[in-house]
């Protein structure tokens, strides 16, 4: 037969001139994450890119404020841009009756409808885009978000606009509201 003992705590011995190591701090508690300054989306903490958008974070300055508070549209291809003053809007689309401004740097753009959306840039310095009421044959999107046709997106520095699936401009020079 074999004999089993059975400890208690009553049998543990103290043992003199032993240093136990000090009690490790807990780990910090998880961050749920931040927003991010481009899209607004939730970005998961330690991660350097937000999933959204892929802007990355911590990377850079914010784009620049233009003088005079122009609002400009900088098209990704070709290297040409419009500058929208406050209080005006532009027309975004490849007829050049109704998007004059427009028109010569989306000409060779077949996936920009002739009448594609409209930038308004009011008085306060907000930024809003909206596509035709009627919707654009390809779609709009403002940082891989569709829009709806009709409806009005608040736009903020740096953000990414794709007029179809090839055309596409940043937002540079919107000015922030006391609301913001």
């Amino acid at each position: 037969m074999t004999e089993t003992s059975v400890w208690d705590d009553d049998d543990w011995q103290p043992v003199d001139g032993v240093t136990l190591p000090d009690t490790p701090p807990p780990p910090p508690s998880p961050r749920l994450g931040e927003r991010c300054p481009r899209c607004a989306a939730v970005v998961p903490a330690g991660t350097d890119r937000c999933p959204a958008c892929l802007t990355p974070l911590g990377a850079g300055p914010r784009p620049e404020r233009l003088a005079g508070g122009v609002l400009r549209l900088v098209f990704r291809a070709g290297g040409g841009h419009l500058d929208v003053p406050r209080g005006g809007e532009v027309r975004l689309g490849r007829s050049g009756d109704w998007a004059p401004e427009a028109s010569a740097l989306l000409a060779d753009e077949e996936t920009v409808s002739a009448r594609h959306a409209t930038v308004v840039h009011t008085a306060e310095g907000a930024a809003w885009v909206t596509e035709v009421a009627r919707g654009a044959t390809n779609g709009t999107r403002v940082n891989d978000r569709v829009l709806v046709p009709g409806r009005a997106v608040r736009l903020r520095n740096g953000d990414r606009i794709e007029l179809g699936p090839r055309a596409a401009f940043e937002v540079r020079g919107v000015q922030q509201e006391p609301a913001d």
